[in-house]
C-alpha cells in the first residue's frame, strides 16, 4: 500500500502526458473496435500519493462527466500526486481469467473476490493498491455501484470495518453535496461542495498526514480533515438519532471542536478558471467533443430543479475563458459542447459562437432555454451542424408550468419551435415531467394538447424546407429532491404514473413521426429512496437485493432485524413529509434559507411564479440566502 512513502523532492511535476492512446474495447459493437484517447496523464516518478479516482458507472458515462475530468486535471496537476481513472466495469482492461466475463452491472454483484476487481486506464494498477480512493458521484443510483466496487477489490465497504491497512476513501460530486447521508457509513470524509475550492486544502493535509510516519492514524487525519477543512464531512464523527416511532430526529457531532453543522463550498469567481474536457476519447456520450463549462448553476429556479438552489447564485464563466479554451479545442478535434443547464442565458453565447464557428468548429449546446433563444444563437446552431434541438417544457398546462416556476408560455414555445425548423434544424426532444406536485388529470391531458400545437407548428414550419423530421417525447416522474422546495412533497406510486403515462401515450398514438421514451418508474422510485433516504439507507445499499428483487424466505428473519426496510422507505417517498420534520440532509448548510423554500412551495400551492436570482452578491439581496 505504500504507506513508508515520502514525496520526492526532486522533479517536481514530471510526468508523461499520452497524446494518443489505443486500447481494446470489450462489450462495444465489436471486440475488434478500439477505443482512443488523447490527454492522457501517466506520472513516473516514485513516491507520489496515488489516487484513485473512480466514477461509480461505466467508462462511457465517467468520461461524458465534465466534473469528473476536471478533477483528473486538478489531482494531476499537483506535483505530490499520480491519479489513475477507475469505472465500474472497465471495458479496457483485461481481465486476470480469460474464462470470466466482466461484471457489466455491479449492482447485482455480491462477490467478494479480487479476481474481478477493477483496475486503472492509466496503468492496469488494482484499485486496492491505491493509497486514496475519490469517488465522484453525480447520481444517486450509482451510491449502489459503490459499496459494490469496494467488495470486488476486497475492500471492506463499512468504514468501520476498514483501518489503516486499507486506502482512504473519499467522495464528492453533486450528489454528495445534495445528501449524503444513504452512503454515510461507507465513506472516510465527504468534500461537499466545489472541487476547486476543496482539493487544496484536503490534500495539503492528507498528504503530510499520510506520508510523515509509518504508523498512520486515520482517526488523526479525520480529525484534522474536520476541523481544518471547510466542507469536510466526516461521517463517523457525527451521530443520528430517531424518535420512537424510528422517524429520523437529527444529526449532531461527537466532539465539540468541529462544526454542527457542513457547509457547502462554491467557488465565488469563476474568472481564475476553466473547467473543459482533460482526456479527449471517441467513447463518450458525445465522441470526440471537447467539453467546456460556460456557467454554474441556474437562475430561473424551477421548484423540482436542485441545480437551480445548491449553487446559488449561479455564475458565468467570463468570455475570455471560454474563446481561450475553444482555441485550445481546436488543437485536437473540430467539436466542442459548451455546458451549463442555461448555455442560451450566456450574456455573451452569440459571441462564444461565433469563435467557434470562426474555428471551424461544430458547436453543441448542452441545453436551450427558449425565452431567451435568439434567431443569432438559431444560425450558430445551424453552422455547426446541429440537426436536432432539446427544450424542456416540463409541463403541458400553464397552470403546472406556474406551479414549478417554468416562466415560458406556450407562445414562446411555438416561437422557438418555429423558428427552429425553419432555421433547417428538424428534429425536437421534449422533456416532459408527470407525477409534479398539485398536479391534475387535466394537466397531464395538456401534454397531449401541447405536443398536437407543436406538431401543427413543426409541419407548418417542415413545409417550408419540404422535409420533415422528428419529434421525441421524453416522460420522467417527478422525484423529490433535497435543497428544493418540492424536497418535502410526495412522489407518485408507480401505479399512478403508469396511468399518466398511458394517458398521454394513448392520447399521441395515432401522430406520426412521434417517439415517446419512459423512465423506468422503478429506477426513479430508488432514486428516490436514495435522495431522501437517512444513514440506515446504507443497508439496501450494501443489499441492493432489496432494491431488485424479493428477499428470499431464508433471508427473512435476518432481513427484520434491519433498522430500515424497503416498504418503510417507500412510505417515506410516497407521502409528504411534515414541514417542522428534521430532515437527514440538515447537517449541509448550503446557504439556502428553509424559510425561503417553504415559501416557494406556498407560492406553488398557489400557482405564482417568483422572479429569477438577480445574480448579484448575495449579501446585497438576501432574498434566499441567510448570513
Amino acid at each position: 500500500m505504500g504507506k513508508n512513502r515520502q514525496l520526492s523532492s526532486s522533479k517536481e511535476g514530471a510526468y508523461l502526458i499520452k497524446e494518443l492512446k489505443k486500447v481494446d474495447s470489450i462489450g462495444k459493437k465489436s471486440p475488434s473496435i478500439k477505443r482512443y484517447e488523447k490527454g492522457c496523464v501517466i506520472k513516473k516518478q516514485k513516491a507520489l500519493i496515488n489516487i484513485a479516482l473512480v466514477y461509480p458507472n461505466t467508462y462511457q458515462t465517467g468520461m461524458s462527466n465534465l466534473g469528473f475530468q476536471s478533477v483528473y486535471g486538478m489531482l494531476n496537476r499537483d506535483a505530490r500526486v499520480s491519479c489513475n481513472r477507475f469505472f465500474m466495469s472497465n471495458s479496457n482492461q483485461n481481465y486476470p481469467n480469460s474464462n470470466k466475463k466482466p461484471l457489466n452491472n455491479a449492482r447485482y454483484s455480491n462477490i467478494n473476490d479480487k479476481e474481478f476487481e477493477i483496475r486503472s486506464c492509466e496503468t492496469d494498477i488494482p484499485l486496492s493498491s491505491s493509497d486514496l480512493i475519490a469517488f465522484s458521484v453525480s447520481f444517486e443510483n450509482d451510491y449502489i455501484n459503490i459499496v459494490s466496487i469496494l467488495k470486488n477489490s476486497g475492500i471492506p465497504p463499512r468504514a468501520s470495518d476498514r483501518n489503516a491497512s486499507h486506502p482512504f476513501i473519499i467522495a464528492g460530486g453533486i450528489a454528495c453535496f445534495l445528501n449524503p447521508e444513504p452512503i454515510a457509513p461507507f465513506i472516510d470524509c465527504f468534500l461537499l461542495g466545489e472541487a476547486e475550492e476543496m482539493l487544496p486544502a484536503f490534500l495539503d493535509i492528507f498528504i503530510p498526514s499520510y506520508s510523515a510516519t509509518d504508523d498512520i492514524s486515520y482517526e488523526n487525519i479525520k480529525k484534522q480533515l474536520s476541523v481544518n477543512v471547510n466542507g469536510g464531512y466526516v461521517p463517523e464523527f457525527y451521530e443520528p438519532s430517531y424518535d420512537t416511532d424510528g422517524s429520523f430526529s437529527a444529526i449532531t457531532p461527537i466532539y465539540d471542536d468541529i462544526p454542527a453543522k457542513i457547509s457547502v463550498q462554491h467557488i465565488k469567481d469563476l474568472s481564475k478558471i476553466t473547467t473543459t474536457t482533460q482526456i479527449l476519447t471517441n467513447d463518450t456520450t458525445f465522441e470526440n467533443t471537447f467539453l467546456i463549462e460556460i456557467g454554474r448553476g441556474c437562475h430561473h429556479g424551477c421548484r423540482f430543479c436542485s441545480a437551480g438552489f445548491i449553487y446559488r447564485p449561479s455564475r458565468f464563466y467570463p468570455e475570455k475563458n471560454i474563446v481561450d479554451a475553444i482555441n485550445q479545442a481546436t488543437l485536437i478535434t473540430d467539436k466542442i459542447g459548451l455546458v451549463s443547464p442555461t448555455v442560451s442565458d450566456h450574456p455573451s453565447i452569440n459571441k462564444i459562437c461565433d469563435a467557434g464557428i470562426h474555428n471551424k468548429l461544430q458547436i453543441g449546446f448542452s441545453s436551450l432555454r427558449l425565452d431567451v433563444l435568439t434567431d443569432e444563437t438559431i444560425d450558430s446552431l445551424v453552422k455547426s451542424s446541429v440537426k436536432t434541438a432539446t427544450i424542456a417544457p416540463e409541463a403541458g398546462s400553464q397552470r403546472m408550468r406556474n406551479i414549478i416556476n417554468k416562466k415560458i408560455s406556450e407562445e414562446q414555445i411555438f416561437s422557438a419551435i418555429q423558428r427552429l425548423v425553419e432555421h433547417g434544424i428538424m428534429n425536437l426532444k421534449l422533456y416532459f415531467m408527470v407525477g409534479l406536485p398539485f398536479e391534475e388529470v387535466e394537466d397531464v391531458k395538456e401534454i397531449v394538447t401541447l405536443t398536437e400545437k407543436i406538431k401543427e407548428v413543426f409541419l407548418e414550419a417542415s413545409r417550408k424546407n419540404r422535409k420533415i423530421g422528428n419529434i421525441t417525447l421524453s416522460i420522467n416522474p417527478f422525484i423529490p429532491k433535497p435543497t428544493t422546495p418540492f424536497q418535502w412533497c410526495a412522489m407518485d406510486s408507480i401505479s399512478n404514473f403508469k396511468k399518466k403515462v398511458f394517458i398521454i401515450k394513448d392520447g399521441l398514438k395515432k401522430i406520426s413521426n412521434i417517439t415517446i421514451h419512459v423512465e423506468s418508474s422503478k429506477t426513479a422510485i430508488i432514486n428516490a429512496m436514495l435522495s431522501r433516504g437517512d444513514r440506515r439507507m446504507a443497508d439496501m445499499v450494501e443489499n441492493p437485493e432489496m432494491f431488485f428483487k424479493k428477499t428470499k424466505a431464508t433471508e427473512k428473519k435476518n432481513l427484520e432485524k434491519r433498522d430500515i426496510k424497503k416498504k418503510d422507505m417507500e412510505n417515506i417517498i410516497f407521502s409528504a413529509i411534515d414541514l417542522s420534520a428534521p430532515l437527514p440532509w440538515d447537517i449541509l448548510d448550503t446557504g439556502i434559507k428553509k424559510e425561503f423554500l417553504i415559501k416557494e412551495l406556498k407560492r406553488a400551492e398557489l400557482q405564482k411564479t417568483s422572479p429569477d436570482c438577480p445574480m448579484v452578491e448575495c449579501s446585497s439581496c438576501g432574498v434566499c440566502k441567510k448570513f
